[in-house]
């Protein structure tokens, strides 16, 4: 236990770093004391830093509770429990079935080539806001059925709001709080627009299903289906983004990797399972506990924040063998980068397919790409990459 939390120190040393820095940051406070405290953030929190640690918070809802509003408006199935929690969740379960993510592919594949094509005819770029930022994006378009333009305000919007989380944002908590709301308030009347525009001309997609689902035979509110779908578009855009960034910077680190990916593209997905592990995009997620509770070794009260810290569990050397190397061996790989138990993050195959997809086209469409510049990382809890400057050699 301790006061100091080394993350609002020590996160700089990976901003332009590594996996491997990840594990040094997390390794000596896990080691000494996998369930923290500190008094630094958030008007103090726990940390809990431990895989196993991890996973029995995760899993017990009963007493690390997730309604723990980021936004004014609640954002379910994220900011609910059970049996609340299942409610939505089955609402939105039918819109990320195999089947509809599948039909994504072809849509997946022609933004990526598009864009792919400019930058190489460009030859050198930031990828990371030229490409990693823009795509998701204009997925997030196209899964919610609006028009593919409309992603430069999607993206916007997220960066305001990705602006104002973590401990480095330069603002007092209450200050963050304003800030973040007078991002949402760029996005939030598109979003109310585009609800009102599916409750009177219904289409076949989320937006829909949800603006005509009923509840106990009463329809959801406007402020739930607003929230539910901005919740959407922010976990849609940050983890895959982060993820997609984290992918291609570590490939272009490593030349011998990006020859053996190209020669062999069924290793892919083995790859970015181990990719999403060393660095997990969003590296934790907060609770709050509703009782008092013993949770490795030590008494959290009711009513303390509680930060679940899926990065450092997927670095656990307790459970994970030789946890900082990436291994193409790897298996079975069930890291905790899209969570675990109940809120599990339901667009998790959506990001796959993006990662993938973009992938496959960005190494058959060159013969190498290399770093020609720093890299500028995102702030914890985030682990991202802001600025990527590359030259694409076709």
């Amino acid at each position: 236990m301790g006061d100091d939390w080394p993350l609002v120190d020590d996160w700089h040393s990976v901003e332009d770093g590594t996996a491997t820095d990840v594990n040094v940051v997390y390794g000596d406070r896990r080691a000494s004391c996998p369930v923290h405290h500190s008094d630094q953030l958030f008007g103090g929190f726990w940390a809990v830093l431990g895989h196993d640690d991890v996973v029995e918070a995760a899993l017990d809802t009963a007493t690390f509770s997730n309604v723990v509003p980021l936004l004014a408006t609640r954002r379910p199935p994220l900011e609910s429990d059970p049996p609340e929690h299942s409610m939505f969740r089955r609402l939105m379960n039918p819109y990320f079935s195999r089947d509809r993510i599948k039909a994504l592919e072809p849509i997946v594949r022609l933004f990526a080539s598009e864009m792919l094509d400019d930058a190489i005819a460009r030859r050198s770029i930031d990828f990371a806001t030229e490409i990693t930022y823009p795509l998701p994006s204009r997925v997030l378009c196209a899964f919610l059925g609006v028009d593919d333009a409309d992603w430069k305000l999607v993206n916007e919007w997220e960066s305001k709001i990705s602006a104002t989380v973590g401990p480095h944002s330069g603002r007092e908590e209450g200050a963050e709080e304003g800030a973040r709301q007078a991002a949402t308030d760029v996005l939030r009347p598109y979003v109310e627009k585009l609800v009102a525009s599916r409750r009177l001309e219904p289409r076949d997609d989320l937006v829909t299903g949800l603006a005509s689902a009923e509840v106990d035979g009463e329809p959801l509110s406007d402020d739930f289906v607003v929230g539910m779908v901005m919740l959407v578009i922010t976990a849609g855009h940050n983890t895959t983004t982060s993820a997609l960034g984290n992918s291609v910077l570590a490939l272009a680190r490593d030349h011998v990797l990006q020859q053996r990916l190209r020669a062999e593209p069924e290793l892919l997905p083995t790859a970015i399972e181990e990719w999403l592990r060393l660095e997990a995009p969003q590296q934790s997620m907060r609770r709050v506990a509703t009782k008092d509770v013993e949770l490795g070794g030590h008494h959290i009260a009711a009513g303390e924040r509680v930060e679940l810290v899926f990065g450092a569990g997927n670095l656990d050397p307790n459970v994970v063998e030789s946890p900082g190397e990436f291994s193409l061996e790897r298996s079975p790989n069930r890291h905790l980068s899209f969570g675990r138990g109940v809120h599990s993050c339901i667009g998790a195959p959506l990001a796959r397919l993006e990662i993938r997809v973009l992938l496959e086209e960005l190494l058959s469409r060159t013969r190498h790409f290399d770093l020609t510049g720093s890299v500028h990382r995102t702030r914890w809890p985030r682990l991202g990459v802001q600025s990527l400057p590359l030259t694409l050699t076709r």
